[in-house]
């Protein structure tokens, strides 16, 4: 399933910066191999493609660093809000599509809260598809030690 997800801007920087390698949701998609990035106010566009890697369940994390009292504290600390992680294989920025145009080219276009499915949304996959322009080279992640650096981590 291809979703369309909502990022703040602060949230963008740091994975296009490479320092957040990790993206925690409540829920994914089933699935989910890549994602367009809706980058939400003031940019207020489609413009990147996340790719993801692993999932990992916060609560399976619990076990596995059960004896890393700094690592357990973060993921309490996480737990409360996220349930499962994503690693960021890379990401792809695109030339923006911004809201304004896919309101007036998608029916009932609404920026997406969380994140909504292309699947269910023809018009918006076909908009997307129709209008994406890759611009550079994507940002490869070395994920090789992203584990147990990275989870949890508060940037």
């Amino acid at each position: 399933m291809i979703p369309v997800m909502s990022f703040w801007p602060s949230v963008y920087s740091k994975i296009e910066g490479q320092v957040k390698l990790i993206e925690y949701r409540r829920v994914f998609p089933k699935n989910c191999e890549y994602a367009y990035m809706y980058i939400s106010k003031p940019v207020k566009a489609i413009s990147a493609i996340i790719y993801f890697k692993k999932m990992h369940s916060i609560e399976d994390w619990k076990q596995t660093y059960e004896s890393n009292e700094e690592i357990i504290n973060r993921i309490n600390d996480f737990s409360s809000s996220y349930r499962y992680a994503m690693e960021i294989e890379k990401v792809q920025k695109i030339e923006p599509i911004f809201l304004e145009d896919l309101r007036n080219n998608v029916p009932n276009f609404t920026a997406p809260q969380s994140y909504l499915l292309l699947e269910n949304n023809k018009a918006l996959s076909e908009y997307i598809k129709k209008n994406i322009k890759l611009v550079g080279d994507p940002i490869i992640n070395d994920l090789t030690n992203v584990l147990p650096e990275h989870i949890c981590r508060r940037y």
